[in-house]
């Protein structure tokens, strides 16, 4: 006959495994697969195809086990996040949340086409903390992620903002021709307003770098009549294209702002101090709480009379 003792220590044993295997996939880390006919899945995905995914399956009070279904079964899928993912979406400009970005990414694209899941959100913010390094590694880097979620991702508005972002790397890279053929297949294929203006702003910034690569490369450019007449319709093509947005499109002012400071910006290469001061001052005015108006503010200042030039003698 089993002793007390011994009975006691075997249930507890039946009890703790219990624990163990139940916690096995932690309640906090589950993916839920949405079925067709209403039902939830919880459980921890160990391989996505599209024939369908297998997980490990969460039984409440019993354990887990591995359960394989059919794409056709499967309406959507809500991703459990992965560890560190919240703070490094929250705080990714430090260098050690900037790492674990990247580490996601790695993990995580290999999703973009799932419904529901952030991995094009990941990319994109793993993007534009690589783009602010400013090196053309970095910005090769970005063109491949850039690319792959424009081509992949399920959702449309993170497919257009990654196709922005490629551009600008494209001009980044000074690669200006793939940067103006793509950007007028933009303004010829997109009816969205705001990709249309990016397009526009794109072939302003690719006409501005050509402005800026005719000075590098004749710096007696105003000794050629040709190149005085090629270089002065160039910079008045570059000023109508960034100053389009601001007078037609208002509005939209992410990108009429971004496009105003463009101009400013072209007054300063042009080495045109009052207009840069003039068009910064109408920036900080029409555009106030934008980050371009930020910018302005040092330019427009030279604007403003001094305290000793109005005073009498």
């Amino acid at each position: 006959m089993t002793s007390k003792p011994i009975l006691i220590k075997l249930l507890v044993s039946v009890i703790f495994w219990t624990l163990l295997t139940s916690l096995a996939v932690p309640l906090w880390a589950q993916d839920v697969v949405h079925l067709q006919d209403g039902k939830k899945r919880s459980g921890k995905i160990q391989r996505l195809s599209s024939q369908g995914i297998v997980m490990l399956e969460v039984l409440p009070g019993i354990g887990s086990a591995q359960r394989s279904i059919p794409m056709d079964q499967i309406r959507f899928i809500d991703f459990a996040p992965l560890s560190g993912e919240e703070e490094a979406l929250a705080n990714p400009a430090s260098e050690s949340m900037k790492k674990r970005l990247g580490e996601l990414w790695q993990e995580k694209s290999v999703h973009l086409q799932w419904p529901t899941n952030n991995a094009g959100k990941i990319g994109l913010t793993f993007a534009e903390e690589l783009f602010k390094e400013s090196e053309p590694a970095a910005f090769e880097r970005c063109i491949r992620i850039y690319g792959l979620i424009e081509k992949e991702d399920w959702d449309l508005e993170r497919r257009a903002v990654a196709k922005k972002g490629r551009l600008r790397c494209l001009i980044a890279l000074k690669r200006l021709d793939e940067a103006i053929a793509e950007a007028r297949q933009m303004v010829t294929d997109d009816d969205d307003p705001a990709l249309l203006l990016e397009a526009r702003l794109v072939l302003a910034q690719a006409d501005f770098e050509r402005l800026k690569l005719l000075e590098q490369d004749h710096p007696k450019w105003t000794e050629d009549k040709d190149l005085v007449e090629e270089r002065t319709k160039l910079y008045h093509d570059v000023l109508d294209q960034f100053l389009n947005a601001p007078l037609f499109h208002g509005s939209i002012e992410d990108k009429a702002a971004e496009s105003l400071w463009g101009a400013v910006q072209v007054h300063q290469f042009a080495k045109e101090p009052r207009l840069a001061a003039e068009k910064a001052r109408d920036l900080i005015e029409l555009y106030p709480g934008t980050p371009q108006a930020q910018l302005a503010k040092p330019l427009a200042a030279a604007l403003e009379p001094s305290p000793s030039s109005t005073t009498k003698p």
